[in-house]
């Protein structure tokens, strides 16, 4: 008689059973344990005001529990969870009753457990669940037809979170339940006409716009879907998909140094539910990534409660045991990440990551300017939008936070980001705002449904090399129309010291206040030395804000509080974020404005070792910045002339690098001039660079 294939598990069920007493022991710990959790969690008689998507993972773990080891307490118990939830009449809470987020986890962990222990069940037990995912399943597959049929909801949002979950929760459904449900076959027809979609038109560097709270909540069901089809009908879209590749690389980059904080952008409803081991697990196994081997067992060693009790998210890293098992590959080698590159550009969203070192101290800082919810994404949601009249992107997770960074070093958060929000704003990130407006119709969690196909933000330059990181970020075609903005460019460098350089160029057709602002947790101290100086101190960090340019302007601190309702499911539920706001504006309107800004980062209980210099001429800005032996000079001009000692450039940036007072690198933009002592050197090295508008030369 041959043995039993079960749904979804893709190892013979005798050999699990063997490695639960050798190489799969500490994931079987993982799962008995948080299926003790279980035993004594009184369960509601009525639906819960609140989210039950954790009803489907407890599903799931206490019946793979039960195959594996054959102890009747796990059945049931497992059965007490699952006819719980067939017994509510409706699945999900508030909105989108039954075709939403708590329907689709159901679905999912009950298809599978009906799968797995159909043989255990009684004809009436058996009854009462299939029926039970029948009905539910007839709900959310007539709500896909309308839905598509109107252009409307998740069933067209692709790149979105609710579309890859549900779509599974249905299809995971509709394989378990097989030929005792007539509609099963049209159902994975379906959702494989929208996966094909889906994996065709994700970002292919792996970069997700919903932010890393949401890769972790989200992207694991495209995996999940992914080995479902690849274990039931040898379909494979581990190979197909570039975006599967490559998004272990866009999580692991917005990644705190200390790798149990996450770097924020985009909705995050705190600064810890980032991780997955289960989904680290499968790219390790179906990619020989070690990488992800090495940070799954990280997580699951050292971080797994942290995340769990302080995380906003639920159900939550421990709920995924059941994963874990089934996808942790124990021949995967562990690999830390010396060897990655500590520069990293994420081109289709606009993310460009500058890291120190990979120790747990180093410097973070992580720069974001692109097309809402990523390039890829906007061009082809316009593709449908003119084919198919559909609105497809669904960004309410987007912020308005092109040209904003966030700093994290010594383990603190230095410069922060807002995180979680439903009414976004751009004044709410490290950006300037003018007028004190920032984008058109904000105050709410989708400001982009009737934006303007080429109302985008970019990444105008990139450099990084020799030890250069330099790069620019154009917003203002972002920013409300009635300001009549004509450039925002944000510069940033870093040459591998302690500090970073940021100059912002605005121009607009009218004149203008212009607000920079930077969010952090603490207020600073304030020194009024040849440059003003901002010191903050955060723990076992301090960072030093240098207001170089302009030489006069106006300060002043706020408090700045974001409240979110974190899902209509549980309204009373909220997060909150205080952050302490430094503004900084030109004293009288003006049409035009520069602000040039040196942040630097050092131990709390080091003294700073930099010392800084105003350059304030007519046609030129610019600041010196000396530390040991070593000098750097950043020039700017917005009418191409810089001159400096020897040096004179028809350029709009320059860079010119010391030690022990002689020019040892430079480095120019948009450039036909260079001559230092009256020699012309740009002809000599622009015939070897012809294709780029940015060089550094070594002298």
């Amino acid at each position: 008689m041959p043995k039993k294939k079960y749904l979804f598990i893709n190892h013979d069920i005798d050999e699990l059973r063997k490695e639960i007493q050798t190489i799969r022991k500490p994931l079987y710990k993982r799962l008995y344990e948080v299926c003790r959790l279980y035993a004594n969690q009184p369960l509601p008689e009525k639906h819960p005001p609140q989210s039950i998507t954790f009803m489907g993972m407890a599903s799931l773990n206490l019946s793979l529990a039960y195959l594996l080891t054959r102890q009747k307490h796990y059945l049931d118990e497992a059965k007490r969870w699952i006819f719980t939830a067939v017994k509510y009449p409706r699945w999900g809470h508030a909105h989108l009753v039954d075709v939403d987020l708590s329907a689709s986890w159901l679905l999912f962990g009950l298809g599978l457990s009906y799968n797995w222990l159909k043989d255990e069940l009684s004809l009436q037990e058996r009854t009462l669940l299939k029926d039970k995912l029948i009905l539910q399943s007839n709900k959310m597959y007539d709500f896909v037809i309308q839905m598509q049929k109107d252009g409307m909801e998740w069933p067209v949002q692709f790149w979105q979170n609710h579309n890859w979950i549900n779509f599974t929760g249905l299809a995971t459904a509709a394989y378990a339940l097989g030929e005792e449900y007539e509609q099963s076959k049209q159902i994975i027809d379906h959702a494989k006409k929208n996966f094909d979609f889906v994996y065709e038109v994700l970002a292919d560097d792996g970069s997700n716009y919903e932010g890393v709270v949401y890769w972790r909540y989200g992207v694991i069901w495209l995996f999940i879907y992914a080995h479902l089809l690849k274990y039931t009908e040898g379909i494979d879209y581990f190979k197909k998909s570039d975006f599967m590749k490559q998004t272990f690389f866009y999580r692991l980059y917005q990644a705190a140094p200390n790798l149990e904080e996450i770097i924020n952008f985009g909705d995050c409803h705190d600064r810890r539910s980032g991780h997955s081991c289960a989904l680290y697990y499968k790219i390790a196994s179906e990619y020989t990534n070690n990488y992800a081997q090495y940070l799954g067992n990280l997580v699951r060693e050292h971080f797994l409660y942290r995340e769990q009790y302080e995380s906003g998210v639920k159900p939550g890293i421990l709920h995924e045991a059941g994963l874990e098992f089934l996808w942790y590959n124990p021949e995967i080698k562990e690999k830390r990440f010396d060897d990655l590159p500590l520069v990293k550009y994420f081109e289709d969203l606009g993310l460009i990551v500058v890291r120190s070192s990979w120790e747990q101290d180093a410097i973070h800082f992580s720069f974001k300017s692109g097309h809402p919810g990523g390039k890829k994404q906007w061009e082809k949601s316009y593709e449908l939008f003119i084919d198919k009249g559909w609105k497809t992107r669904g960004l309410a997770h987007q912020h308005p936070d092109n040209n904003s960074f966030i700093l994290h070093a010594h383990d603190s958060y230095l410069a922060i980001d807002d995180g979680y929000n439903r009414t976004v704003k751009a004044c709410e990130h490290n950006v300037v705002i003018v007028d004190g407006k920032g984008y058109p119709n904000e105050g709410h969690n989708d400001i982009w449904e009737e934006w303007k196909q080429d109302c985008v933000s970019e990444i105008e330059e990139f450099v990084n090399e020799d030890d250069l990181v330099y790069f620019v970020g154009e917003a203002h075609k972002m920013y409300d129309p009635t300001l009549q903005l004509t450039r925002f460019a944000r510069h940033v460098f870093y040459t591998g010291k302690d500090y970073f350089v940021i100059f912002d160029d605005l121009n607009s057709d009218q004149k203008h206040t212009y607000t920079w602002i930077m969010h952090t947790d603490t207020t600073p101290n304030v020194r009024y030395d040849e440059v003003r100086t901002f010191e903050y101190e955060n723990g076992p960090a301090k960072m030093n804000l240098y207001s170089v340019i302009p030489k006069e302007s106006d300060y002043k601190f706020k408090n700045t509080v974001v409240r979110a309702i974190m899902t209509t499911q549980e309204p009373d539920k909220f997060r909150e974020t205080k952050m302490r706001t430094i503004h900084i504006e030109n004293k009288e309107k003006s049409n035009s404005m520069c602000f040039l800004n040196v942040i630097s980062i050092r131990k709390a209980f080091d003294e700073e070792n930099i010392q800084i210099q105003r350059i304030d001429r007519p046609h030129m800005k610019g600041v010196i910045v000396k530390k040991g032996e070593d000098e750097e000079v950043y020039l700017f001009s917005k009418s191409r002339r810089i001159e400096y000692q020897t040096v004179k450039a028809d350029a709009e940036v320059v860079l010119l690098q010391y030690k022990n007072e002689q020019l040892v690198k430079f480095m120019v933009k948009d450039c036909n001039k260079f001559s230092i002592d009256g020699n012309e050197l740009i002809k000599e090295y622009i015939k070897k660079t012809v294709i780029k508008s940015c060089h550094s030369v070594s002298v």
